[in-house]
């Protein structure tokens, strides 16, 4: 079928559109999947986490932060801005990330300023741990 077209779906909602016979439109665009981009800013690697950071999504971007926080004393700053999504895995996929850095003598900061993510974040009780600061710039200004 081409990018864009629609499908009839017999589970919709009664009175809708769809349940009446209509058609519910896809979305041209999918989101894709979630990935890390890894960049260097100074003596930091960055790791940004792109997408929905879900079960689903460790595998796109575990081996990322895998890589940059298995140096000696690695700095990484992990930037969840471009995350449009954050569930109990990607806070298992920090607290990995925060353990492999400071067993290495290293230091791992965050940057975070979605206030979605932060409440799961102090829920899961990395909020302080982490001590997530709101730009990139902040985290690889800080000494």
């Amino acid at each position: 079928m081409p990018q864009g077209a629609s499908h009839a779906t017999p589970d919709a909602a009664p009175g809708s559109d769809a349940a009446a016979g209509g058609l519910c439109r896809l979305p041209d665009h999918p989101d894709p999947a979630p990935y890390a981009r890894t960049s260097r800013v100074g003596g930091y690697t960055v790791v940004a986490l792109h997408g929905e950071i879900d079960i689903a999504g460790l595998a796109g971007v575990g081996p990322a932060l895998d890589a940059a926080t298995g140096a000696r004393a690695p700095e990484v700053v992990v930037d969840l801005t471009p995350t449009t999504f954050f569930d109990c895995s990607g806070l298992g996929l920090l607290c990995r990330a925060h353990r492999r850095v400071a067993e290495r003598g290293g230091r791992l900061r965050l940057v975070c300023d979605d206030p979605l993510i932060l409440r799961t974040l102090r829920v899961g009780g990395l909020l302080e741990v982490l001590g997530p600061v709101a730009t990139l710039e902040d985290a690889v200004g800080e000494e």
